[in-house]
């Protein structure tokens, strides 16, 4: 069965992601850090759904450390009205970026989708 990681700050946001993606059968392991994340990379997800607004983000570059590790997929999503850092992590390994505000729950999962089943960006 494929694995979702979810990285976001928000539990709520979390939670409903979960929801949608496990509805697609897929699994889901969740982290709102961005440092416990670099663990969960170790469990294999075939792909990382990140939230560009965990509040460690700039701490840790998790974008350079999957790609040195597992180069996982990587999907970021993004408040872009509220929320500068997307063009901090413009680089080459992100298959997605997402506007949070001008992207529906469904789109983000139909992306989603389309990277497990493509199984790359």
């Amino acid at each position: 069965m494929s694995k979702v990681l979810i990285i976001g700050p928000d539990q709520t946001t979390i939670k409903l992601y979960q929801a949608a993606i496990t509805f697609q059968g897929l699994e889901t392991i969740t982290t709102s850090s961005v440092g416990s994340a670099l663990g969960m990379i170790q469990q294999k997800p075939n792909l990382i759904l990140l939230d560009i607004t965990t509040p460690d983000i700039k701490d840790i570059n998790l974008i350079k450390e999957i790609q040195e590790k597992d180069n996982v997929p990587l999907i970021i999503v993004a408040d872009i009205k509220k929320h500068h850092a997307l063009s901090e992590h413009s680089i080459e390994g992100v298959c997605e970026y997402l506007s949070k505000s001008n992207t529906s729950v469904g789109e983000i999962i139909k992306k989603v989708r389309k990277v497990i089943d493509q199984g790359k960006c």
